[in-house]
């Protein structure tokens, strides 16, 4: 299992050529509620193939991704995701609610199983001095996030 704050900034390296290709800054997130894959960042500024598919990691430890050829990083996908933590869509920082309607917090981070995708907890904050006294809150769930314009609500 991983979380987005561990995966930011773990480097992705070629097999063909033993390249670092860039590092992961940012996760996708897809309508059905997983994690697509991880928007790299590359050396060059120009760079337009950010977008590395969970299904295209050869293999991944603590040091960093592992792709067959740098051909694996795509260009972005212009709909149908959610980037985590950057962008115009952003999940980080939205209401976490309830169906009901109650706030759990504030959406933190991001718990996911590696290979498949599958989000099976959000880390959130209930502000500064309950994080202090309490520690902050994982909401466990198994079905998918819905996305309102200024909240995100649990489907139960």
């Amino acid at each position: 299992m991983r979380t987005f704050q561990k995966v930011k900034g773990t480097s992705v390296f070629s097999l063909e050529n033993g390249r670092c290709i860039g590092q992961v800054t940012d996760i996708f997130v897809n309508r059905d509620g997983a994690v697509a894959g991880y928007r790299v960042t590359g050396r060059h500024w120009w760079s337009r193939r950010t977008f590395l598919a969970l299904s295209a990691i050869e293999r991944g430890d603590m040091s960093g991704f592992f792709v067959k050829k740098e051909g694996d990083l795509t260009l972005v996908p212009s709909e149908g995701y959610h980037r985590f933590h950057d962008g115009g869509r952003h999940l980080f920082g939205m209401f976490l609610t309830a169906g009901d309607g109650s706030v759990a917090g504030l959406l933190e981070d991001v718990y996911f199983l590696d290979e498949s995708g599958t989000i099976v907890g959000y880390e959130v904050t209930r502000g500064f001095f309950s994080d202090l006294f309490e520690g902050r809150h994982v909401v466990k769930t198994s079905a998918p996030l819905r996305t309102e314009k200024d909240r995100l609500v649990l489907r139960t």
